[in-house]
């Protein structure tokens, strides 16, 4: 999320910006690769990505959007459509992210917004919901004589 952010103030995918970003994390080299790379697939997708969440709430564009929502929604919409994570931990680390670092109404917005991205690709690949997502189904109430 650091180097989306730091890409979109600049207006580019500066990689002298990422690796000073990704020097900065501790652990593992592999890891700091990965989101590395994680970053240059969703900055990559940016504008599909963009205009996807425009159409799902055009009163708040991502132009209009704080920053940090931007970077975050960026990152979600792409982990969401090419990667394996399952979409309730995308949705859940999202979420925090966005209430940890964030404006106060961030985290609604992005969970809404993110919501509607989920459904709309379960929609669009046939993927059906897990199964605590599912509605009950009613069994027919028995006639009563």
């Amino acid at each position: 999320m650091q180097i989306l952010f730091a890409w979109d103030a600049v207006g580019n995918d500066d990689p002298k910006a990422a690796e000073q970003i990704v020097s900065d994390f501790t652990g593992e080299p592999e890891v700091r690769a990965r989101a590395k790379q994680m970053a240059i697939s969703a900055w990559a997708m940016r504008e599909t990505s963009d205009a996807w969440l425009q159409r799902l709430a055009p009163q708040w564009p991502p132009r209009r959007q704080p920053a940090v929502d931007r970077a975050l929604l960026r990152m979600a919409v792409w982990e969401m459509t090419a990667t394996d994570t399952p979409p309730k931990v995308v949705l859940d680390e999202t979420i925090e992210m966005a209430k940890e670092f964030s404006t106060e109404q961030s985290a609604a917005f992005v969970n809404g917004l993110l919501d509607a991205v989920l459904k709309e690709k379960r929609a669009l690949t046939g993927e059906a919901p897990p199964a605590e997502d599912r509605p009950i189904p009613q069994q027919p109430a028995e006639e009563q004589s």
